[in-house]
């Protein structure tokens, strides 16, 4: 083979492997962040198009914790995220990690951004203030409403109730009826 087959055989070769290697590397699809600039403690929604499977993960060093991605309605995965109430102002990378078809963690498949912005949602809280935003769920019961399986009724009670309720039906039908010929009885 000349020199120039050779190299033109290897340009090829490269190319196509190229084109197999772009669609896994970093951006391959899509991540959007909305809103794209908030403030610490402030929340996002990412959405993204680059995964095979109907699971991901969203990692950021701005976000309080890794976020689950999960199917949205328009072939998106799509998950919420909170944004670190001491974040420093500035960009922070967002990266996707895809679960493919058989459950396999891709990581580094897409990557977008975030943007902290250095001013405050609200006022910084005074002394007697300071306890407004709550910062635990509320350790509560169910207030007895919630109720245990085989609570409530039971089927005889049911029946009873529904022979009752057809018996003072037909009882007013009846009297109906009887009004109708003039009779009473």
């Amino acid at each position: 083979m000349s020199p120039a087959r050779t190299g033109a055989a290897l340009a090829l070769a490269a190319t196509a492997l190229c084109a197999v290697a772009i669609p896994a590397a970093v951006g391959a699809g899509s991540v959007v962040v909305t809103p794209a600039k908030t403030h610490p403690g402030g929340k996002v929604n990412i959405r993204v198009d680059a995964c095979d499977g109907d699971k991901a993960l969203a990692r950021s060093k701005a976000f309080v914790a890794t976020v689950a991605l999960h199917n949205a309605a328009d072939a998106t995965l799509s998950g919420d995220a909170s944004i670190r109430k001491d974040a420093e102002p500035g960009a922070y990378r967002v990266t996707i990690d895809c679960y493919d078809k058989t459950g396999n963690l891709k990581s580094g498949i897409a990557e977008g951004s975030v943007t902290v912005r250095a001013d405050k949602p609200y006022p910084a809280p005074t002394q007697r203030e300071h306890h407004r935003e709550p910062h635990a769920p509320v350790k509560a019961g169910g207030g007895g409403t919630a109720g245990e399986p085989g609570d409530g009724a039971s089927p005889a009670a049911l029946g009873v109730a529904a022979a009752l309720a057809g018996l003072a039906g037909a009882a007013v039908l009846r009297r109906r009826a009887l009004a109708r010929r003039g009779t009473d009885g």
